[in-house]
């Protein structure tokens, strides 16, 4: 099963749905203190969420050759949490990217998606040395965050946060398939 997910033109305070306010249930969360929220998968858009939703942010002040670019001190959190509206006026917003909508992207597409739910990831300069070390922790592969998947004519990314890269997130699932734990795995550069 492939799931692609692409930026909307419009813009929705629930499911998918990249910059702006994070969602409400982060509101007082610590990590909003030191993170800018990046995107929300809504509840449902992978089968190993079940009912929940999936919001990563990235650490304040990270930029291409940071080195924390990689689990488990990489410079990104995924948080599971019930599903939630943006919280208007929370902190936590990302200055380079524009509130939007995720909206379903068609397998095939000329432009490439930003998110994409995989069993296997799909990503040109994959290495084994980077990927070892995950699936010999139990995790395994969830979906890829590509900044590829940026539309180029919108102003919906003032600055990419990871070179034109991409980040690879991984999972640790239990015996009916449900994501116990979902972490960044690391990040890759074009």
């Amino acid at each position: 099963m492939v799931v692609l997910l692409k930026v909307a033109r419009g813009d929705s305070v629930t499911g998918s749905r990249l910059g702006g306010d994070p969602p409400g249930v982060l509101a007082g969360h610590p990590v909003l203190d030191t993170h800018h929220y990046l995107f929300t998968l809504a509840a449902g858009t992978a089968p190993w969420q079940a009912d929940r939703e999936v919001s990563v942010l990235v650490r304040r002040g990270y930029a291409v050759g940071d080195p924390n670019d990689r689990h488990p001190d990489i410079a990104l959190r995924a948080v599971l949490h019930s599903p939630s509206p943006r919280c208007a006026r929370a902190p936590g917003a990302h200055p380079f990217l524009a509130s939007r909508s995720l909206e379903a992207g068609a397998p095939g597409a000329p432009d490439p998606a930003l998110i994409r739910i995989a069993d296997e990831a799909h990503r040109v300069q994959w290495e084994e040395s980077s990927v070892r070390p995950l699936l010999d922790a139990g995790l395994r592969f969830l979906f890829t965050f590509d900044e590829d998947g940026y539309p180029v004519d919108d102003d919906v990314v003032t600055e990419y946060q990871f070179g034109y890269g991409a980040v690879h997130f991984f999972g640790r699932l239990d015996a009916d398939g449900l994501a116990v734990d979902v972490v960044a795995g690391f990040v890759e550069n074009s």
